[in-house]
Parts: C-alpha cells; structure tokens; sequence
C-alpha cells in the first residue's frame, strides 16, 4: 500500500523500518498516549517479526513520510463487519501540532473507503476508532476536524502497564459521512 497527497507519503512499513519502528514503540515518550508509560520493551527481532505478520495482508502496519522523512507509524485492521479499525500516531515531536494529523488521516480513510482491492472482498462502510480520555489533541482532531461521531466512553475498560486504568472514548464514522463532510 501507498499513497501520497503533496509531501505526505502512506506506505507500508518494510523491514527497512524496523530499526526506526523498534526505536519508538520502545520509547515511552512516544508510546505514553497509547498506554504505554515505558515503551513496549521489544527487541528488533520482534519488531522484524511484526512486520512480516502484516505481509501480504488487506490490514497494514505503514509509516508516515513527509518530505523524505520517517515521522510516525500507522495500521489499520480490516474485520469482517464492513468497518476498517485504524490507529496512528506521529512519532517525531517536531512534527506534531503542525496540522499533518487531519490531512494523514483525511488521506488514510479517503484510499480505505475507495480502494479497489480493499472494497471488492470487504465493502468498508465505517470507520471506528477511539483515543484514551486523556487525549484531548485526538479528541479535537476527530470532533471538529474529521467529523467523527463520539459514540462513547470506556470507563476504566483496561490496565495500561503500569496498572493505572485507562479509560477510552470511541468514535464512529461512516463513508457517507465522509464524503459528505468534505
């Protein structure tokens, strides 16, 4: 998979990336947001191994590019009820809070809901995802920017790993609303 829209490239992630993947799953600077205070503590073989695991797959663990340059990560699940399950994060501090999540995420549910070889064996109809509470940046992105639907919160639904509960808010949005809010 790729696609690109200006200085913005979505690719799947190769074993090229695992060297640069490894180095921010295992940073828990990087991986707080996601629950992960610590960083995930795997090894490069295990990251190499997760990336053969998405091979040849209509899910995809990708990297973010822009301007030539590796600057987050990004998958999506496809599961059999016509709904994409998608997860992301740009990972190089310097490129957050200058306005590439909507237009990555734009782009990401743009080629999920018109992809030919996604939408000829599994017709994607939705889009779910979810942040913790604490996310308040994501919260905004998906509420003003992308249009998705708050559908709920998760009250301490999972133990990140340092015991604290966690507690997620979960978003819906469908094709129609995509393409309509445009």
């Amino acid at each position: 998979m790729r696609i690109r829209k200006d200085n913005i490239v979505i690719r799947s992630a190769t074993i090229n990336d695992a060297v640069q993947l490894n180095k921010w799953w295992n940073d828990g600077k990087v991986m707080e947001h996601a629950g992960f205070p610590r960083g995930l503590g795997e090894s490069l073989e295990d990251t190499i191994k997760n990336i053969r695991g998405w091979e040849g797959k209509l899910s995809q663990l990708c990297v973010i590019e822009i301007d030539g340059k590796l600057v987050g990560e990004l998958n999506y699940r496809i599961k059999g009820d016509n709904a994409v399950y998608p997860g992301w994060k740009i990972c190089d501090f310097s490129y957050q809070n200058q306005g590439y999540g909507p237009k990555i995420i734009r782009m990401l549910f743009e080629f999920l809901f018109t992809d030919e070889a996604i939408n000829s064996k599994f017709p994607i109809e939705k889009i779910v995802l979810d942040t913790m509470l604490e996310n308040k940046r994501a919260q905004h992105v998906y509420e003003n920017k992308i249009g998705a639907r708050k559908i709920g919160i998760r009250k301490d639904c999972w133990k990140d790993q340092n015991g604290k509960l966690r507690t997620v808010v979960d978003y819906e949005l469908s094709k129609e609303e995509f393409f309509n809010a445009r």
